[in-house]
């Protein structure tokens, strides 16, 4: 009725001045339906109620590192100039990362078994996280152990199954959901941290997620000049045809200090499901996958402007704006190689979100049977469908990207496979 369990683990890796990491783990277990108080209870059949904390080190972080740098000065004494250097050193002195999670949670079966239930929250702290940090007076930075992530979030897994007609007739339903809140905690009191390259920006802010798209929010295409005109003005010159910034802060001014957080690659919440139903030699089952919270960066649109490649996608070949009411998402052709345009914005950051058929399976299965006194061997025929269908908005070949950042990702195939079992 009373679980309770711990662990400490002890590692060493000589990447780091402080060579050993201590990571203690603790979790306790309570199953209520072991207890008296619980035997009238009938629809419940099982439930136990979990709870944990742990620690546990990175050592993926890249070891200690630094320099030693001499600058050649001149400084004056009296009427004369004088050569002279300057040292500085500079070295990062880092440890582990440590990982600290807690987790709440419940498993429970009902109804004879057939409903099942785990459900679980956490929270997941990456402290002393290495981030860089600015040199005061300086264009560089150094690495410290100072930043704090925090992931949290709720899973919960349900199973149903059932039989019918003698247990000839068999069939389930599962379905799991889950949510993801990431954040930066403290980032040293850096008010942000700048990620992803000049031209695509992203930016870790605390409170936000983790290497949020950062840019521009478009408003629009300029139809005509009366509305270029009555624009904010801006370091650029624009024409009817180019992207119509949002100005955020009311200065009637488009600069830098109107960039804001795009979105984030990681989702905030995912799901899956999954059924079969068995009668007599023949099986049905799918499974289903999908998320939604996320943004995908159109990293291929951003680089028509480094190349004479004439080749563009096919929704943005039909959309472009082509003169006053055409279009109000899309710039001009002239636009697209034209810097305004290609400045990091909305229009490069989509949604990611998708629904997928991962896999349906139909079988027939023909055991123990007899052709003329002859035993047969078992026979199984089968179709399977791998990813028949996926239903996204992004305009890509694949709405699974890696960080979320898509430079020619290569589409998914479906595959279809028929099949034949013999078993002598």
């Amino acid at each position: 009725r009373y679980l309770l369990y711990a662990t400490m683990r002890a590692d060493g890796t000589s990447k780091y001045q402080t060579k050993w990491g201590y990571f203690p783990t603790v979790g306790a277990g309570w199953v209520v339906t072991g207890e008296g108080f619980m035997k009238d209870v009938r629809a419940m059949d099982y439930l136990k109620l979990r709870g944990s904390w742990g620690r546990l080190g990175n050592s993926s972080v890249a070891a200690s590192d630094g320099a030693m740098t001499t600058e050649l000065v001149y400084t004056a004494i009296g009427d004369q100039r004088f050569p002279g250097s300057t040292t500085t050193a500079n070295y990062a002195v880092l440890g582990w990362e440590v990982v600290e999670e807690s987790n709440f949670g419940l498993s429970a079966r009902f109804l004879d078994n057939r409903l099942s239930v785990e459900a679980d929250y956490f929270f997941r702290d990456t402290k002393n996280a290495v981030i860089p940090n600015v040199i005061p007076g300086t264009n560089g930075y150094l690495r410290k152990n100072s930043g704090v992530i925090r992931n949290s979030g709720l899973e919960l897994v349900l199973n149903w199954n059932d039989a019918f007609a003698d247990g000839k007739l068999r069939y389930g339903v599962g379905v799991n959901i889950a949510t993801l809140k990431n954040e930066a905690r403290n980032l040293y009191g850096q008010p942000y941290i700048d990620g992803g390259t000049a031209e695509f920006r992203q930016r870790t802010v605390v409170g936000h997620p983790l290497l949020s798209f950062f840019g521009y929010e478009v408003a629009g295409v300029y139809q005509n000049e009366a509305e270029v005109a009555a624009g904010p003005a801006t370091a650029q010159e624009v024409v009817p045809g180019d992207f119509r910034f949002k100005d955020q802060n009311g200065d009637n001014i488009i600069d830098d200090s109107d960039r804001v957080l795009l979105g984030s690659y990681l989702p905030s919440f995912s799901y899956g499901a999954n059924f079969f139903v068995a009668y007599r030699g023949f099986e049905l089952s799918a499974s289903f996958c999908g998320q939604t919270g996320n943004k995908i960066l159109n990293r291929k649109r951003g680089e028509y402007i480094w190349t004479n490649d004439t080749n563009i996608d096919a929704e943005l070949a039909k959309n472009l704006w082509r003169g006053e009411g055409t279009s109000n998402k899309y710039p001009s052709s002239a636009g697209l190689r034209k810097g305004w345009n290609q400045s990091m914005s909305t229009y490069f950051v989509e949604d990611g979100s998708f629904f997928r058929i991962q896999n349906i399976r139909l079988s027939y299965n023909l055991k123990n049977k007899k052709i003329l006194g002859v035993d047969l061997p078992d026979i199984g025929v089968f179709l399977v469908a791998d990813r028949p269908l996926t239903v996204f908005k992004y305009n890509g070949f694949n709405p699974e990207v890696a960080n979320g950042i898509d430079s020619q990702t290569y589409p998914v195939p479906a595959v279809y496979t028929v099949g034949l079992n013999l078993k002598f």
